[in-house]
């Protein structure tokens, strides 16, 4: 997996979800945050930068 949310400080804004290109990004079935599926990210290939990280106002998406 390329990025991962830290649900310690997402504040599930919903910035993150719609930006992602292969819809890899959803909210969590028990937590209240958002998760990344490792099977369908792929860094936002083949486009100018990743999409997901300018839109967390809390900077809570990392590269892993």
């Amino acid at each position: 997996m390329a990025y991962q949310i830290n649900a310690e400080i997402c504040v599930m804004c919903d910035g993150c979800r719609p930006a992602c290109p292969r819809n890899a990004i959803s909210a969590h079935e028990t937590e209240k945050t958002y998760v990344i599926d490792e099977k369908l990210c792929n860094d936002c290939k083949n486009m100018s930068a990743v999409r997901c990280l300018p839109q967390c106002p809390v900077d809570a998406i990392k590269k892993v």
